[in-house]
């Protein structure tokens, strides 16, 4: 080995560290990487200046202050910067260190910084024990709303399941940047779907029962066979993965789902051989198990809900006579409470939205309308008021909430007597009671999550 100083060079700096031929040997013995570059046959083994790729100087002077003193400054702030370097020169005891560092110190304001740290250095048991923290201490993190869950922070909307008339059913899943208005892949939902449902607990997403379809992706010769489920996936967008989670008591299609409190409350719908549920059951995400609910008081599906001030609200839908759709609204408060009537809506609704702004209630389009008006209500005066009506019809359609603006995207519309996709997302102001179009969308899907 050469005698002369080294200097390393490194991208945006230079480290003259005068090494001498033992703090070589030294590297050599702590650092698989500098063990392969100081042998006799390299050019480097000579070399008076070496480079390397390591983006941060902080990390590089951490791991050459480990190998000469054996103590590692370690904190939050330069731990990844330190785990580069040390993976970058193959320092198995830093990492190793790193390692315990996040294992010994986590905390709710860091264990979801720490599981990504754990997983994009692939350090294992640093992975095992934070996701153990986070399922241990979950409501504590809500409690705190902590954004850390996701590793993009900014305001996303998810679009899931549907199809197209080309393709039959798709497993694609796209995201919306709301304030760059962009839309890119995300991932792909484990079962080709539709009329499930969906909601975001912590940052999770849930996708819920609905009807899948069998047989291969765009499979035109045999037909649709599709079959009710009461599947659940939970979507982790720190890793993006699915993980499949116990299933609900029943299945269901064309039922409605929200979330009150700690829990995932599913609602009606139509079950496997077409008959149709009152049945309400709830989930508790710690304990991964559905329990019976107190039960509507009739069979409906093709309804709508919403959570305003801590009370579930449903409107519409169709009762056991399929040719009757509803105006009713119910409401249920707590777990042990009642379901009560309220104030019926002035249009019967079916297969249409609801939305919660400014604590009022908004209800949007359903299936076959005449007419395109949307109703507000009131839960202080259970009074409903019309509000401007979209221009066009629309249906099966996405519906998300962004800094108090409704934004219906994508869906199906009447045109010359057929119904026909459409791309626009549409915006409504309701300070302005107003409608813009936003953008386009992709020209699948009618399911998603802010």
């Amino acid at each position: 080995m050469g005698s002369e100083n080294l200097h390393i060079i490194i991208p945006g700096c230079w480290f003259d560290l005068q090494l001498r031929l033992p703090k070589r040997s030294l590297l050599a013995c702590s650092s698989d990487y500098f063990r392969a570059m100081f042998k006799s046959y390299t050019q480097e083994s000579k070399a008076n200046v070496i480079h390397l790729q390591v983006v941060s100087p902080t990390g590089l002077q951490h791991v050459l202050d480990f190998i000469y003193t054996s103590l590692l400054p370690l904190s939050f702030e330069s731990l990844e910067d330190t785990l580069e370097a040390a993976s970058y020169l193959q320092v198995t005891d830093a990492i190793g260190l790193c390692n315990q560092y996040l294992v010994n110190n986590l905390a709710l304001e860091n264990c979801c910084f720490s599981a990504n740290v754990a997983r994009k250095f692939y350090l294992p048991d640093a992975l095992a024990a934070t996701e153990k923290y986070i399922v241990n201490n979950l409501w504590k993190l809500l409690d705190l709303d902590l954004s850390g869950l996701l590793e993009n922070q900014k305001t996303r909307i998810i679009l899931l399941g549907g199809g197209t008339a080309s393709e039959g059913l798709i497993t694609d899943v796209v995201a919306f940047d709301v304030y760059n208005h962009k839309w890119r892949a995300l991932t792909q939902v484990q079962d080709r779907v539709q009329n499930h449902s969906v909601c975001v607990v912590g940052n999770f997403l849930y996708v819920l029962g609905g009807e899948i379809e069998n047989g291969a992706p765009g499979d035109t010769k045999t037909g649709k066979n599709l079959s009710v489920t009461n599947k659940v996936h939970r979507y982790d967008p720190r890793f993006n993965t699915w993980t499949q989670t116990t299933g609900m008591l029943e299945k269901r299609c064309q039922f409605s789902c929200c979330v009150l409190g700690k829990d995932i409350f599913a609602i009606g719908g139509r079950g496997g051989d077409g008959s149709l549920h009152s049945s309400v059951e709830v989930y508790n995400i710690s304990r991964d198990r559905w329990t019976k609910a107190r039960e509507l008081p009739c069979k409906m599906h093709g309804h709508a809900s919403a959570i305003c001030k801590n009370t579930i609200y449903i409107s519409g839908g169709k009762y056991s006579d399929p040719a009757n759709t509803s105006k009713d609204v119910y409401s249920l408060s707590s777990l042990e409470g009642q379901w009560m009537k309220q104030a019926p809506m002035s249009i019967a609704r079916f297969g249409h939205q609801m939305a919660t702004i400014r604590e009022a209630i908004f209800t949007f389009l359903g299936l076959y309308e005449p007419f395109s008006e949307i109703e507000r209500y009131d839960p202080d005066q259970n009074q409903w008021t019309r509000l401007r009506p979209l221009i066009y019809d629309r249906f099966c359609y996405g519906l998300a909430v962004v800094e108090e603006t409704a934004l219906l995207i994508g869906g199906k519309k009447w045109q010359n007597s057929q119904e026909v996709p459409t791309q626009d997302v549409v915006g409504y102001d309701i300070d302005n009671d107003g409608w813009e179009e936003i953008c386009k969308a992709p020209s699948y899907g009618h399911k998603l999550k802010q």
